[in-house]
């Protein structure tokens, strides 16, 4: 896994942060380690440990001397050997009850012959064992009875055993642990020092994975950065967390959009700029002869006085012929010469919505064909509130009417081209009087931009067209030039504003102009 520098420079700044404090707790831990076990570890309390030994043990034979004394006593009574001798039974039993009341540490006597047979029998019902008590079985042999013995069980209290037990099992601990003082630190101190380079060996490796979380969207957007600065601005760095990254990513994403849509804006401008050189030296290059032609033509027309009338009257059929495609021709190179002439825009505030209101008059253009304008429903809303923007109001209107025109034109019954949409005209002309076609230009606010929209039924722009419309002599007419959407978009882009084509809910086309609104 190969780090880049800002990673590298993120995890060596958590080394020294995680290294400094280890090598500090690793000194200090050492130190206070070696003061603790030594406090711990004192010959003083070796000697201490050692007596408490000493005194479990002496208790210990004090228990042994006292159950020895007792058993001598019980073998040494000259009342039992008397019983014994007599081989009186009830009487041997009775001295071995009053012996069992007498010592309370006798919990049973057994007394048997010399052939090994038990004779006689008594035990304390008071000393039941378990696992508290602890017995003793002593054997003696009864002074001056040959072959006779008795076998005495002694009990006492466990828990002076287990306390002795205990005590020397600790005692050799603790010499253990003082003899090997120095081993025992070492062990620790190492044990210490690995679960400390565990704990930085896992911050480390966090570290890393947090870095890189990090620092790869650091490396994206250097990469994207480097395609921006070789012409790729169809850069798009995908955003992620809630950090600043995001918001630096954000901004980048931001710029390049601007980019991107400045750069199109100005090659678009340039573009036009370059079709504009063109058109003017064509226009100054076709005006030039067309008056020659013109007069030439009416020139034959008129000398020719010979007797052939009917090549009299190809010849008058001839020059109309020319004269009308010379005022073709007059035509298209006006045309050319007003793309040539564009106005630059002059911005000033404006409220659009007074230009939609003021833009009714473009009715008028509807006016030289009443059958066209009795067929087609032209509807203007703007918007319930002020849209404050800055426009030249001449250029703007110029471009809102070329979307009109183009709109009336496509939606209007004479122009409509096959596969119209349902239901505007009944099939027997019923309702042949009713407006066929529709126009609706809309305006509103979207956001921080102010909106105009130009809807129409007719039969819409083909999708494969929609890149291509407002390229200059673009055209899918068949009377067109093609430079009626090209002045519309080189207006909107003066404006600082962008324009699109797509479907229109009424079913034919919507042409939507986006402009920034002039908040102050």
């Amino acid at each position: 896994m190969r780090l880049s520098r800002f990673e590298r420079k993120i995890i060596a700044a958590m080394a020294v942060v995680a290294i400094g404090p280890f090598l500090a707790t690793l000194f200090f831990g050492r130190v206070a380690l070696r003061d603790a076990y030594h406090v711990g570890v004192r010959p003083e309390f070796e000697e201490q440990l050692q007596h408490g030994v000493d005194a479990y043990r002496q208790l210990l034979l004090q228990l042994r001397q006292t159950a020895d004394r007792t058993a001598d006593a019980v073998v040494g009574s000259a009342t039992l050997r008397d019983a014994l001798a007599a081989h009186d039974g009830p009487a041997t039993e009775r001295v071995l009850a009053d012996a069992l009341t007498r010592y309370a540490d006798l919990a049973e006597i057994r007394i048997f012959d010399a052939s090994g047979r038990l004779v006689a029998q008594a035990a304390s019902p008071a000393h039941a064992l378990g696992d508290d008590v602890r017995q003793l079985t002593l054997r003696r042999p009864i002074p001056g009875l040959a072959g006779r013995r008795a076998e005495l069980v002694v009990v006492a209290p466990n828990a002076p055993f287990e306390a002795f037990q205990r005590a020397g099992e600790i005692a050799d601990v603790y010499s253990r642990l003082q003899t090997h003082a120095a081993y025992v630190a070492s062990v620790y101190l190492w044990a210490y020092v690995a679960v400390l380079l565990v704990v930085i060996a896992l911050a480390l490796f966090a570290g890393i994975v947090a870095s890189r979380r990090v620092t790869r969207r650091v490396s994206d957007l250097v990469a994207a950065t480097r395609r921006v600065g070789t012409g790729d601005l169809t850069v798009h760095v995908h955003t992620t967390g809630t950090d600043e990254i995001r918001e630096l990513t954000e901004s980048f994403n931001a710029m390049v959009l601007d980019l991107r849509e400045s750069s199109a804006r100005i090659e678009y401008l340039q573009r036009i700029g370059a079709w504009q050189d063109f058109a003017r030296r064509l226009a100054h290059e076709i005006k030039n002869p067309l008056t020659p032609i013109q007069l030439a033509a009416q020139e034959v027309s008129r000398s020719y006085e010979g007797p052939d009338d009917a090549f009299g009257r190809k010849l008058r059929d001839a020059c109309a012929i020319i004269e009308e495609e010379v005022a073709s021709l007059r035509q298209l190179v006006g045309e050319f010469s007003d793309f040539a002439k564009l106005p630059r825009a002059d911005l000033a505030p404006a409220d659009l919505n007074e230009l939609l209101e003021d833009f009714d008059r473009i009715r008028g253009f509807l006016e030289g064909d009443e059958a066209r304008a009795n067929q087609l429903e032209l509807v203007f809303e703007p918007a319930p509130e002020p849209l404050p923007v800055r426009v030249d109001l001449l250029v703007l209107r110029r471009a809102l009417g070329n979307l009109v025109r183009n709109a009336a034109q496509a939606a209007s019954p004479g122009l409509r081209l096959d596969g119209r949409p349902e239901g505007l005209r009944s099939p027997d002309g019923a309702d042949a009087d009713r407006p066929q076609g529709r126009v609706v230009v809309r305006a509103c606010r979207q956001g921080s931009q102010a909106v105009l929209q130009v809807d129409d039924n007719g039969p819409g722009v083909p999708a494969e067209d929609r890149d291509h419309i407002f390229d200059p002599y673009y055209t899918t007419k068949t009377d067109g030039t093609g430079l009626g959407l090209a002045i519309v978009k080189k207006s909107v882009l003066e404006h600082g504003g962008t324009v699109s084509c797509e479907v229109s809910p009424l079913g034919g086309a919507r042409f939507t102009i986006r402009l920034p609104l002039d908040e102050g």
